[in-house]
């Protein structure tokens, strides 16, 4: 190779170093005008019987990286909640009242995002509605819904009885619109103002007021029951959610999945770096947590019991924790693994946005999992603990490894703060002498 043959070749992977360097500068400054609108079904921490419940969520994010989730106010378009940063597909929100986080992950198109349980959908800053019935039920019986067409509107509500009979009103009028600005006028002379986002490409909701308005949801649910074979079982509820747990083993690897008997998992969070190894006959889980090559916290659990180790001396693993370890053993990918689902109950929860919830119980653990409709993938799962609340974790970076299709990002929500997990690598079926899970001395 001549010198100016490896002249050019540096000079050309130079160049490609600055583009992939401007490239990530890009994606770090950019800025949307647009609404996320998702919704969620979460556990009802009330409910013994581990009810899910439907939640909204709508952010108004602004290019001048600001964002608003109180689209009811009548400041909505200058109203400040928080700001927000995107770098790669992750949507970064921070909100100004308590410093808490949330992140979104965006589609390829960004058309969509996921978040937990939420999958979001992107809403354009709207100068037209799109013509139809739109419904958003409410607490209590009550539902709401706007009839739109060729700039009239009538709006109805339905609010159920003690009786169990129900009680029905309508108005209607004319509207206009501007920048998301709905103008409602009534046909007797009230005005009222509302914010309002829709998208051309996803006509079936859009976003008024700040509540998410769904296109004839009735007639959704029958064309989902159609087209979807799992769910025209929906009466049988625990059929149709262990199917879905089994199609959802087959995405994950199948037979290679089921004979996962041992693994070991790098990952790095928060300037830490975990190392997770666990023998699911054995039924044993060690987590050492270490700082710069330095271990800071040693734990293990075993059964129903555990120890922790922090380099002065060991303590006994409350139950909790013990709780929180087994996780590694019984939830997520490993859940769905042939031999836990025969030890699980599934209910299929719901099946919204080419998405199904799964309430899954195993060795007494609730949790929810989020499965793709179309890749039978395991999107997300949700984790209620009465004592911790809520956890949620949503995966992405999807890879083969040893033939199971594992995540290597994780964003877990728990309470305020989201937290990215980043899989350095994983070892399937790894043998492990005795001495793996001896005590340091």
């Amino acid at each position: 190779m001549t010198l100016n043959t490896l002249a050019r070749i540096r000079t050309g992977v130079l160049f490609l170093c600055l583009l992939f360097s401007c490239s990530i500068l890009f994606a770090q400054n950019q800025t949307i005008n647009a609404v996320y609108a998702g919704t969620a079904y979460e556990y009802d921490q009330t409910s013994d019987a581990g009810e899910m419940v439907r939640t909204d969520y709508v952010f108004y994010f602004r290019p001048n990286s600001s964002f608003c989730s109180g689209l009811d106010k009548p400041d909505w378009q200058k109203k400040v909640d928080g700001t927000y940063s995107i770098t790669g597909n992750q949507l970064k929100m921070r909100f100004l009242s308590d410093g808490s986080e949330k992140i979104i992950l965006l589609s390829v198109t960004g058309e969509t995002g996921q978040s937990g349980a939420a999958t979001f959908i992107r809403l354009n800053v709207s100068s037209a509605v799109p013509a139809g019935f739109y419904k958003y039920i409410r607490s209590s019986g009550k539902q709401d819904g706007f009839y739109f067409t060729d700039g009239k509107f009538k709006r109805t509500a339905t609010l159920s009885t003690v009786s169990g009979g129900s009680n029905n009103s309508g108005e209607d009028g004319s509207y206009t619109i501007n920048q998301s600005q709905l103008s409602l006028k009534f046909a007797n002379g009230r005005t009222q103002n509302y914010s309002f986002f829709s998208s051309n490409e996803k006509k079936s909701l859009v976003v008024i007021n700040g509540d998410i308005y769904y296109l004839d949801e009735e007639e959704q649910a029958k064309q989902v029951r159609t087209d979807n074979p799992v769910a025209a079982k929906a009466a049988d509820v625990l059929e149709a959610g262990m199917n879905l747990m089994k199609q959802a083993n087959q995405a994950h690897g199948g037979k290679a999945l089921d004979g996962l008997t041992t693994l070991k998992a790098v990952m790095n969070t928060n300037n830490l770096t975990l190392t997770m190894q666990a023998d699911f006959t054995r039924q044993i889980v060690r987590l050492e947590s270490s700082l710069q090559g330095n271990t800071i916290l040693l734990e293990q659990m075993e059964g129903n019991s555990g120890w922790s180790f922090d380099g002065n001396g060991y303590a006994p693993l409350s139950a909790q924790r013990v709780t929180e370890l087994k996780r590694y053993l019984f939830c997520g990918m490993l859940g769905l693994k042939s031999d836990i689902l025969a030890k699980s109950t599934a209910t299929l929860q719901t099946q919204q946005y080419d998405l199904s919830s799964v309430m899954v119980v195993v060795n007494s653990i609730r949790a929810g999992y989020i499965i793709s409709n179309r890749s039978n993938r395991l999107e997300a799962l949700v984790i209620a603990d009465p004592l911790s609340g809520t956890t949620t974790f949503t995966y992405s970076d999807f890879k083969k490894t040893g033939n199971i299709l594992l995540p290597y990002t994780e964003i877990m929500q728990a309470g305020k703060h989201a937290q990215t997990i980043s899989y350095e690598s994983y070892d399937i079926n790894p043998s492990f002498p005795a001495s793996t899970w001896a005590k340091p001395k």
